[in-house]
């Protein structure tokens, strides 16, 4: 477990919530240890009993599903006892990630053990970053916080955190640059200093290096749904006064109020550029938040949308249908989006009321590409799939197809990676940069 010391039990239906308060956690010091990120080639059941006797910390993230979990219940039990046997040197937290009626029949077994503990209620929940930060308050005197980097992830665990996406961005910024820097190039060194929102910024880096790469000046407002993310953009980027950043979700009913209120603290009314970057395919209502953006944008600016159209990709020579059977277990995945939303941008951008509707780019291709460059590919996309199924196993271990895609999948995945990395293979995906205006 090393310097892991807050053992985290969950129920597999809460686990993209958990995650959120994990990485922020983790982005503040605190190590966890949760399954199956950590449990890594040991036995199962032998990890998790590992990993509570060395935790100084039990957190139960605590809903309607944990309540009546099996494994949870186990787990909380195994905490209460070695409590018990260790005169409380095990600290057992509980942290609410809901409303809840525990006086409700189903939570009378896990509240037999839980009962006394002090609770992290969710009437005070604001986010991922400040439910992290109540816990850190509540147990600062048991902590030993570090600020240091954090640790490498083993081999095993890597496809379940944060930091896999960190490491997936970075590679798709440094691939996706080749792909789309004439495009901001050619729509932002008109202006001497263009103001700039950009929706769904993450950590900012990519919109940073961007702007960097093309403007002598310029103004940055950047907002993204991830608490940890928004963090991590302020404290890297914000402090020469160019860039700003706010967590806000685009779900928020409020959201475009919300957005304006910012605009305003930030000392702009309306926008030069809006970038959109890899979200339509994640959103449901597009047409509603374009038509929202369309409003925050200056008479004569420009919204730059990168997307992807997997029914755009093409990869040859797959005389066995290896690389479509691929392409199937993507758009089935929850985590992968609307993989064929590219050809809806131009509808939902004519709908939303912009016109002069340009497709600037379309398709990257792995021809000319180095080995490295071509490596970098392989990751971005076809890695990170193993990833995503893996997670769709865990979430639904009873689903015989999902079950039967991960093995597959598992099973080939070096073979197409030797496929994809021969010199008279060609490979490519379906990319795509629209430039609308007003």
């Amino acid at each position: 477990m090393g310097n892991k010391e807050v053992f985290v039990s969950y129920a597999h239906e809460d686990l993209e919530k958990v995650k959120e308060i994990v990485d922020c956690l983790e982005g503040q010091g605190v190590y966890c240890w949760y399954a199956p990120r950590d449990v890594g080639a040991r036995r199962y059941a032998k990890a998790i009993c590992d990993a509570i006797e060395s935790a100084r910390i039990f957190l139960l993230m605590l809903s309607k599903h944990s309540a009546v979990s099996e494994h949870v219940l186990n787990e909380v039990e195994m905490a209460y006892n070695k409590r018990r046997a260790s005169n409380g040197n095990l600290v057992i937290q509980t942290l609410c990630l809901e409303q809840l009626d525990t006086d409700s029949p189903e939570f009378d077994e896990i509240m037999y053990y839980i009962r006394r503990i002090n609770f992290i209620q969710a009437d005070s929940f604001v986010s991922p970053l400040n439910l992290a930060e109540q816990f850190i308050d509540a147990n600062k005197s048991i902590l030993h916080i570090s600020k240091i980097n954090k640790p490498k992830p083993d081999a095993t665990s890597e496809y379940y955190s944060s930091r896999r996406e960190d490491n997936r961005l970075e590679i798709q910024n440094r691939l996706v640059r080749t792909f789309d820097i004439d495009v901001y190039r050619k729509y932002l060194s008109g202006y001497e200093c263009p103001v700039v929102l950009d929706v769904g910024c993450g950590n900012g880096a990519q919109i940073m290096d961007r702007l960097a790469s093309v403007c002598r000046d310029y103004r940055l407002a950047g907002i993204d749904r991830d608490g940890q993310k928004i963090a991590e953009a302020t404290e890297r980027f914000s402090r020469e006064g160019r860039a700003k950043f706010l967590r806000l979700d685009i779900s928020d009913e409020e959201f475009e109020d919300k957005l304006a209120e910012f605009s305003r603290e930030c000392g702009y009314e309306k926008y030069d550029v809006i970038n959109i970057s890899m979200l339509l395919l994640h959103i449901k209502s597009k047409c509603a938040l374009l038509r929202v953006l369309r409003r925050m944008l200056k008479d004569d600016g420009v919204v730059i949308i990168k997307d992807i159209d997997d029914g755009l990709n093409f990869a040859f020579p797959d005389e066995e249908g290896v690389f479509d059977r691929i392409y199937r277990i993507c758009d089935n995945n929850e985590t992968s989006g609307l993989r064929k939303n590219g050809r809806r941008i131009y509808t939902n951008l004519y709908r939303a009321g912009y016109r002069n509707i340009i497709l600037e780019k379309e398709g990257m291709t792995s021809i000319g590409m180095n080995y490295d460059e071509k490596e970098d590919f392989f990751n971005m996309y076809f890695r990170m799939i193993l990833g995503d199924v893996r997670w769709m196993h865990e979430k639904y271990p009873d689903n015989r197809d999902i079950e039967e895609e991960y093995n597959w999948y598992k099973e080939n995945y070096e073979r197409i990676s030797e496929m994809f990395m021969c010199e008279d293979f060609v490979f490519s995906l379906g990319f795509q940069i629209y430039v609308a205006k007003k």
